[in-house]
């Protein structure tokens, strides 16, 4: 009887650990009407995508059949939350929505001062000066907190919003310098989150009063290393959140005081941190970097190269990380030994990267074909060719042995592991 617990006991334990070392073929697809740039949301057996079509969809996680779809006025750029059987979610039609998750009817929504992309005219110093020019990179609104009576966001009106969960009326707002597109922390009665004036604010999640703030870099010559988009992620009594300043930042939660950084060079840092132990897991953008952070310390341990941007968070179940990049491909990692075990490919990425990629990376000079970089119609055209690839631009989800990973082709794939 000892010896049979013992051989259960390590089973138990086997399988705690378990690592996916394959990706399988996918399950099933289901494909939107427009790119996809937000993480999907589990709730009961099905699963939630917005997409820029405008469209909240509720999916079967088995079999991928529609339960139902909500329609806004615009594109949905907020990874939807879902607390309570309630799915709450940002438009670019300027409102916030709680629908109910079970059956995709309005609870209420909320009108915030308008959503848009930053921008100005000759944005980061891109000719024609004269013309008015969007953040192709600015790919997400901000997506909401809850507490358990509040639900929380930002908007590109640079206001931080609370209003009440049940009835959508504004409980307070605080009032920025910049639009507020980062997402929004909730923790010890604090919300914390990021705004493009380059500031991390704590505030009070009652009163919506400053507790603490704390400058990110600014870049004043050409104000291309400066904002943030990432979503702050509270672990113990530390915010980590990462800048287009190309710093992540470890922060106390009660005071804001510094207590690392670590500089991803020139590269942003878009995505949000996955905290596992001591390990502070995050990607980078320019360099295509993966990282393994000590969490006490700032040191990186690993790294593994991709050939895209990663703007995504990465998944963590049990020693398994997936994440995704721009290329169109979702990676697999090992934890322990940090062996990239399997690769998936979009459809996209399988017609076009030979095209397009130079060695399987992403080359802006190939792409632009000798067009000025100088100018915002190349910007504009080089974003449109990666997008033929499929990026994935968020963060993928990981439920019984299924990867649910959205693309920029529109696509929601479920892809079993093995």
């Amino acid at each position: 009887m000892k010896y049979k617990m013992l051989v259960l006991s390590l089973l138990l334990i086997q399988q705690a650990h378990a690592q996916f070392r394959n990706f399988g073929k996918p399950k099933w697809t289901y494909r939107t009407q427009d790119k996809i740039f937000t993480t999907p949301a589990l709730f009961r057996q099905s699963i939630l995508t917005a997409s820029m079509d405008g469209h909240l969809y509720s999916l079967q996680r088995t079999n991928g059949r529609l339960n139902w779809k909500f329609k806004t006025g615009a594109g949905i750029a907020t990874h939807p939350l879902v607390t309570d059987s309630t799915v709450y979610f940002g438009s670019y039609d300027g409102h916030y929505y709680a629908v109910n998750a079970g059956n995709g009817k309005l609870q209420w929504k909320f009108q915030t001062g308008g959503e848009r992309r930053v921008g100005s005219k000759g944005y980061l110093g891109m000719t024609p000066a004269t013309m008015y020019m969007e953040d192709q990179y600015d790919l997400y609104l901000s997506s909401p907190a809850t507490d358990s009576a509040h639900v929380f966001f930002g908007s590109s009106d640079s206001c931080i919003y609370a209003v009440n969960r049940k009835s959508g009326k504004q409980v307070w707002k605080y009032k920025t310098n910049g639009p507020v597109h980062g997402g929004v922390a909730y923790s010890n009665n604090m919300v914390v989150v990021g705004s493009w004036d380059t500031n991390v604010y704590a505030l009070d999640a009652v009163s919506g009063k400053l507790i603490w703030k704390f400058k990110t870099g600014e870049d004043p010559k050409t104000h291309i290393l400066e904002g943030i988009q990432s979503t702050p992620v509270v672990a113990g009594n530390t915010v980590y959140i990462g800048a287009r300043d190309a710093r992540l930042y470890a922060l106390d939660l009660h005071s804001g005081q510094r207590k690392w950084e670590h500089s991803a060079g020139n590269a942003w840092v878009v995505g949000s941190v996955v905290v596992v132990d001591n390990h502070v897991y995050v990607g980078t953008s320019d360099s295509y970097l993966m990282l393994d952070i000590n969490a006490s310390t700032g040191e990186a341990h690993k790294q593994t190269k991709g050939g895209g941007y990663v703007f995504g968070a990465p998944a963590v179940y049990g020693n398994t990380l997936c994440y995704g990049d721009f290329t169109g491909r979702l990676i697999l990692i090992n934890t322990p030994n940090w062996q990239t075990t399997s690769l998936f490919d979009t459809p996209g990425r399988t017609e076009f990267g030979g095209q397009l990629l130079d060695s399987g990376n992403i080359s802006f000079m190939k792409i632009a074909a000798g067009a000025s970089p100088e100018k915002y119609s190349t910007a504009v055209a080089f974003m449109n060719q990666l997008y033929k690839l499929g990026p994935f631009a968020a963060a993928p989800v990981i439920a019984e042995s299924t990867v649910y990973a959205t693309s920029t082709d529109g696509n929601l794939y479920a892809i079993e592991l093995k």
